[in-house]
């Protein structure tokens, strides 16, 4: 029997980011092949045309989350008084109106697999994103969280309120065990935190035809061994000096695409993550690439591909070099390995879990004598690493799954027990 179209609402989705619109669109479909024909209204941290996604014949509508000053009070006194049982729509006016709208049609609330901002990482804006949990909880919807990632939690002030909100989430399921662990440490034993993996795993895209992608004049760069590239600016929170410690950074990882052009005849793709024109980082490929030696084959992918189209481009590559976390998941569900270099956590966990430690290295601490080494030997051993890629990922693909299982047991009133003591071992 063909279970009824739910509808669902979605929020604290990122942005203008390839990486966590592929976890949307992975959610999505999985949720909509287990309830054929529902709707989706997504919250998402987006400006402008960041919105502008195609999602087929799928009922998806995006909203963002970013409100003019004055819808922002609006919504701000409605929730203050939804804590009281008063409910004034005279306080909404615009896109605030569609949010409410989306919370009172929900069946359930899912906080987003492309986000949810919930760690002292995100510190600085963490509390705007617990009010949209809030409300689901001020209009009565079950919380479910879609594996993203948590913590860590090493605010004494913060980790109070922590604890409370997490209590408004029904169900709390993390992409990997460095998470799990977080969570457990803020909130003890006794509360379940399913593990599973990144919402993203669950899609399987065909890579893209060689033949296809390198027509005409380009034709001669088909046979080239090609690389996929995707690096980042980063802020080194904390550190003394960014600067210099971005410019090691860029030299350890520039002399590996030094390494691979002159061990293979090799062209460069570089696949730009975030897009816009707020937080594009084409600047930023563009600038690597001018920075390799003369007579180095290299190029941006077109920026405005979609996720799905990234990681079709993305599989027919031979090897990646990537800090960013989901093109690391872009290669490897294509079985193609790489240098990956890691910022958060949950890389290093992901990582782990398709035993790629050994490639893996942390952005603060770059070491390009290790870097290179590792390098040198994931290309003597490239087609025994991706069998063995191949080989786990199977495993890692039905661990992502479990997540819309457990939401489909939310949804069905069919909660495990463990769930129910998950609200109540939380402090209210």
């Amino acid at each position: 029997m063909t279970a009824a179209p739910r509808r669902f609402l979605v929020v604290n989705q990122h942005g203008e980011n390839r990486g966590d619109e592929a976890a949307l669109r992975a959610m999505i479909r999985a949720i909509d092949a287990r309830y054929p024909g529902s709707s989706f209204v997504v919250l998402a941290q987006a400006r402008g045309r960041g919105l502008q996604l195609s999602f087929g014949a799928h009922d998806v509508r995006l909203e963002s989350l970013l409100l003019p000053p004055a819808q922002a009070l609006g919504l701000a006194a409605y929730g203050a008084l939804a804590a009281i049982g008063l409910r004034p729509s005279f306080l909404l006016t615009g896109r605030a109106r569609g949010v409410i709208d989306g919370y009172r049609q929900a069946d359930v609330v899912i906080t987003a697999p492309g986000g949810p901002y919930f760690g002292d990482i995100y510190a600085g804006h963490e509390l705007v994103h617990w009010f949209f949990v809030y409300l689901a909880r001020a209009h009565g919807a079950p919380v479910f969280q879609y594996a993203p990632s948590c913590g860590p939690f090493r605010r004494p002030v913060l980790n109070w309120l922590r604890r409370r909100f997490y209590g408004w989430i029904d169900v709390l399921v993390v992409r990997e065990e460095i998470s799990r662990e977080h969570l457990v440490s803020l909130l003890g034993p006794g509360v379940p935190v399913h593990v599973a993996a990144d919402a993203a795993i669950q899609d399987r895209i065909r890579p893209a035809s060689r033949a296809e992608y390198f027509a005409g004049a380009r034709a001669h760069l088909r046979d080239r061994f090609l690389v996929a590239v995707t690096l980042q600016r980063y802020r080194f929170p904390g550190d003394p000096d960014p600067p210099a410690r971005q410019a090691a950074y860029e030299r350890a990882v520039l002399a590996c695409l030094e390494r691979l052009a002159e061990a293979r005849q090799a062209h460069f793709l570089f696949v730009p993550q975030l897009y816009g024109s707020v937080h594009s980082d084409v600047p930023f490929h563009r600038y690597l690439g001018g920075r390799l030696p003369a007579g180095v084959s290299w190029e941006v992918v077109d920026p405005d591909l979609d996720s799905d189209g990234q990681r079709a481009v993305v599989g027919m590559t031979d090897f990646c070099v990537a800090s960013r976390y989901h093109p690391q998941i872009f290669a490897t569900t294509q079985g193609v390995p790489g240098l990956f270099v890691w910022y958060e956590h949950k890389q290093l966990g992901y990582l782990r879990s398709l035993g790629l430690e050994a490639f893996a290295f942390d952005i603060r601490r770059p070491d390009a004598a290790g870097m290179l080494a590792a390098l040198d030997d994931a290309l003597a051993r490239r087609e025994a690493i991706a069998a063995a890629i191949r080989e786990r990922l199977p495993v890692v693909r039905r661990l992502a799954a479990t997540t819309t299982d457990r939401l489909e047991a939310l949804v069905e009133g069919r909660r495990a027990p463990e769930a129910v003591a998950a609200r109540a071992a939380i402090p209210s």
